[in-house]
């Protein structure tokens, strides 16, 4: 036993030195400048990985809570061999025994300075269609640079130049106060700003900027749908890939009032509250990245609603008409082709936390019709007694008289009331 392990630890220290000693740099030149990335052996084939690619100046000090600005030309070549940092952000302690929560933590330093790419392509990339992925995480969290986003396998796989994209999240990217020093969806026009990059510069990594593709989960889905009613994104994308994600979800997006409310909270909790607005930015911007971070979830939040997330309406982002309303009106790019999905009892993860005395990290609650309507009540809060009602009616059945199965059913009720994204599924024709 021990030669097998010796044999197939020098195996795997020869594959490592290997793949070590086929790691080449290579250089690209952009309208900004030059980029040095590194080219190595990935499945078999070449691989190329431009890492932490600058696409904005850095959002911090005065620049912290305000629109993103374009990357500034550079004369010395930028060395692109480390993963983007995550934009300032917290970390998700609810379960740290548990994998499925674990790996959604970010995996490299946080630093508000951290609008970067991540850009993987096949070594003889040439005219190849882009993809861009938007992570997910509530607008709260996330990070292009996570272990499940490593790009090769798909630049290889597809034939295709993957690109990851950085934007700020939290009260950096989404903190509104309809005011010029703070006016809400920044980390939108990171993504925006990004896309433009994306566009002018993709080709010299290979890629045609006229067949760009955007793909995100969860926050990254909405973000897409965003992206189709926001003037300014107009021609940055042909397709998009929504997976687990609705921008017309009380999770993704707020009214400017209610966006002003939770963003005045904030202000009091750190002790910014000040007569003029822009004093109460001062402070806000003055204050230490982590005490932010710290006192976002201490704010007065509804079922199911994260802290930050994106405003209907803005003077930058939705500066023509309210997010809503183009939603409930269709007015989006129409010329984008589009793919949504969805998994199945994918609510269940966000039980655990908005409904902690019916679902633990263990085992699969056993709820009584009693304990049923109590979840509705709690999910259902702020709605009309009529909706609660409705829903009671609607998610119960008289006829599941097996304890077994009724217990399972109300369950899933739970998780049905929970689903980030409903779609109708249909058949298509080959």
């Amino acid at each position: 036993m021990w030669v097998e392990f010796l044999l197939s630890t020098f195996h795997f220290l020869c594959i490592q030195a290997s793949s070590h000693q086929n790691q080449i740099p290579v250089e690209v030149e952009t309208r900004l400048g030059k980029i040095r990335g590194q080219e190595s052996i990935f499945l078999h084939k070449r691989v190329r990985s431009f890492l932490s690619v600058p696409f904005a100046e850095p959002p911090t000090d005065e620049q912290r809570f305000r629109p993103p600005k374009p990357k500034k030309p550079w004369k010395e070549t930028i060395i692109a061999n480390t993963l983007t940092p995550a934009c300032f952000q917290g970390r998700d302690t609810y379960n740290t025994s548990f994998w499925g929560s674990e790996m959604w933590n970010h995996n490299t330093p946080i630093s508000e300075d951290c609008l970067y790419l991540n850009i993987w392509t096949p070594a003889d990339a040439y005219n190849l269609t882009v993809m861009v992925w938007l992570f997910g995480g509530g607008y709260y969290y996330g990070s292009p640079s996570l272990i499940l986003y490593d790009g090769k396998a798909l630049a290889l796989l597809g034939n295709v130049i993957v690109v990851n994209v950085n934007y700020r999240v939290g009260p950096f990217g989404y903190l509104y106060m309809n005011h010029d020093d703070a006016p809400g969806n920044v980390g939108m026009l990171d993504q925006q700003l990004a896309l433009y990059w994306i566009r002018d510069n993709i080709f010299n990594f290979g890629g045609n900027p006229s067949r760009i593709t955007l793909f995100g989960e969860s926050a990254g889905a909405a973000s897409i749908a965003a992206h189709l009613i926001a003037p300014g994104s107009e021609n940055l994308f042909q397709n998009g890939i929504l997976q687990s994600g609705s921008l017309d979800n009380k999770w993704s997006m707020d009214s400017p009032a209610r966006a002003l409310d939770k963003s005045q909270q904030l202000a009091n909790l750190v002790g910014c509250n000040r007569t003029e607005m822009k004093d109460t930015i001062a402070c806000l911007r003055a204050a230490p990245a982590q005490l932010l971070v710290d006192n976002i979830w201490n704010l007065n939040l509804k079922f199911l609603e994260f802290p930050f997330v994106t405003v209907s309406r803005d003077k930058n982002f939705f500066r023509h008409k309210d997010g809503f309303i183009s939603l409930r009106e269709g007015q989006y790019l129409h010329h984008v082709n589009l793919m949504f999905g969805i998994n199945h009892d994918e609510g269940n993860f966000w039980n655990i936390y908005n409904l902690g005395n019916y679902f633990d990290k263990s085992e699969q609650p056993e709820l009584n019709r009693d304990e049923f309507h109590d979840c509705v009540e709690r999910a259902f809060a702020f709605q009309p007694e009529l909706v609660r009602n409705a829903a009671k009616h609607v998610y119960s059945d008289p006829n599941c008289t097996d304890p077994t199965k009724r217990t399972q059913f109300y369950a899933e009720q739970i998780n049905r009331g929970d689903h980030l994204v409903e779609v109708v599924e249909r058949p298509v024709a080959a």
